[in-house]
């Protein structure tokens, strides 16, 4: 399918009335109208009896192909059916959580930053998602080399090879895949990604929360967070929910599993100046994917290695475990987390002269 540009909307709910006082709405309209791709920024009552139909006539007047929902709505079927009448897929839905993340843990002024910095990053994932006519995870044929390592991967036997003349591929099986995202994680080629989770997407995400930080040593820490679906994000919800305090420093990163945290994506946001990055799943036997926790943690240990190896502190990289009725242990994890960067300092490649920096294609 030929690459459409993107044109991106933004709807800020106007359902919450403590939002307005602390992430300050007029600003976060106008920052989120200057963002690239952006088209349409502005308040929208999803919970007023015309508030879908007002969605979809801004969609249908703007030509819209994304959309951000600013922030998570708990009546989301209801505006994923009218995104899909209106002609977008459901991967092409993204959700800035500004409330439980950000208005609910953080004062005004740090709420009202980490609001632009979510909507920026969700703008940013979602401009970068191409439109398909299929979903789940896809394979390149055409890169694949047929290793088999997607095949040793997952639990569900959902992948096989086949012989393709003299080129030996791999094929997903749509009915069985689960689309946790772990063999995408694992193919050494990249020939393996997926919809709503796309390696670009996820990228696009990473390099936005770290924009910048190599030339300043301000926001000292930033710290990644990526949280699974399943267990270790909603428990980031349930702390929001309760409004428990939690260091604005930390970015928090939506994955299907742990086991769908690329290393490379760990490698890419050190060499671009984040502080610390924190890989939550859940506990051991909760994991919703059969065992992709316990994948994450083998391949957290390596990393860990090698990461050592390059002079990097092996305190700026941890893994746990948080279920999603546990919304104290997650804010434990994040403020031990934060405490042990803290003490570890800042990234050694943040605000050094241009000259001095090693060169690095992933910049």
């Amino acid at each position: 399918m030929a690459s459409v540009p993107p044109r991106i909307g933004v709807f800020i709910c106007t359902c919450d009335e403590a939002l307005d006082k602390k992430v300050r709405i007029d600003e976060l309209i106008a920052h989120a109208a200057s963002l690239d791709s952006v088209e349409y920024a502005g308040l929208i009552d999803f919970f007023s009896s015309d508030g879908i139909e007002s969605f979809k006539k801004v969609v249908s007047e703007y030509n819209l192909n994304r959309v951000v929902i600013a922030p998570h709505i708990e009546n989301d079927e209801a505006i994923v059916k009218a995104a899909s009448e209106s002609g977008i897929a459901p991967h092409m839905i993204e959700y800035a959580n500004i409330r439980e993340q950000a208005a609910c843990v953080h004062n005004a002024d740090d709420a009202a930053e980490k609001s632009k910095l979510l909507i920026a990053m969700a703008a940013a994932k979602i401009r970068a998602s191409q439109i398909s006519g299929t979903s789940g995870v896809k394979v390149n044929q055409e890169t694949c080399s047929g290793c088999g390592i997607c095949i040793a991967t997952c639990r569900y036997n959902a992948i096989n090879l086949v012989e393709e003349g003299k080129h030996r591929t791999a094929i997903v099986n749509k009915d069985l895949c689960e689309q946790c995202g772990a063999c995408v994680a694992a193919c050494p080629s990249g020939s393996l990604n997926m919809d709503g989770f796309s390696n670009e997407a996820l990228i696009s995400e990473i390099d936005e929360c770290t924009s910048g930080l190599l030339d300043s040593k301000e926001p000292f820490p930033r710290i990644l967070v990526f949280a699974c679906s399943w267990c270790s994000y909603p428990a980031a919800n349930a702390a929001g929910n309760r409004k428990m305090e939690i260091d604005p420093s930390c970015c928090i990163i939506k994955t299907p599993c742990s086991a769908r945290v690329d290393p490379e994506w760990i490698m890419r946001a050190l060499s671009r100046g984040a502080d610390g990055i924190l890989v939550l799943g859940g506990k051991e036997k909760h994991c919703h994917y059969r065992g992709g926790n316990v994948r994450t943690n083998n391949r957290i240990q390596l990393l860990s290695k090698v990461l050592e190896s390059l002079g990097y502190d092996k305190r700026r990289i941890k893994v746990d475990w948080v279920n999603p009725d546990e919304p104290e242990r997650f804010t434990e994890i994040i403020s031990s987390f934060v405490k042990d960067v803290k003490s570890v300092g800042i990234n050694p490649e943040r605000d050094i002269p241009l000259e001095e920096r090693p060169t690095c294609a992933s910049r």
